[in-house]
């Protein structure tokens, strides 16, 4: 049983059903405006939303990155430039809520703290030449554990 149904007077706004196909699209509609995808739990197992933020108005975000809060894990995955297929164009600077992605001044390329990501995607659908990929977390030793 739902949540909502144990306790509907909890949940005086009501609820929205999407379909699977709904949901999809919009998630593609906010990915393209740049926010970043998050999915919270109130009370493990259920998931009480899916949040689509960016920073400074996500207080998940702000609070781990400024205050260093565990609110807000990383994802499965990291981003990795591919800098034979990068051209410097500029595109995914601006997308990265979480400082991890920054131009390379010597080769006018991206370069990813793969440390700071988060795993959110959002370099790696703007990237055109498609020079970013994302890599399970669990293959790189150093970020096997950096949640």
């Amino acid at each position: 049983m739902y949540r909502w149904e144990r306790w509907p007077e909890t949940y005086r706004g009501g609820v929205h059903f999407m379909s699977p196909q709904e949901a999809k699209e919009w998630l593609a509609h906010v990915n393209r405006m740049g926010m970043v995808h998050t999915f919270w739990t109130f009370g493990t197992p259920y998931i009480g939303g899916v949040c689509n933020c960016e920073y400074p108005a996500c207080i998940g975000i702000r609070n781990r990155l400024d205050y260093d809060l565990k609110v807000l894990l990383k994802g499965e995955w990291a981003a990795r430039v591919d800098l034979d297929k990068c051209n410097g164009c500029g595109a995914c600077y601006e997308r990265c809520q979480f400082g991890a992605l920054k131009r390379e001044v010597s080769l006018d390329k991206a370069n990813i703290d793969m440390m700071k990501c988060f795993g959110c995607g959002l370099c790696a659908t703007i990237c055109k030449p498609k020079a970013i990929a994302m890599i399970e977390r669990s293959t790189l030793p150093a970020l096997r554990e950096a949640w």
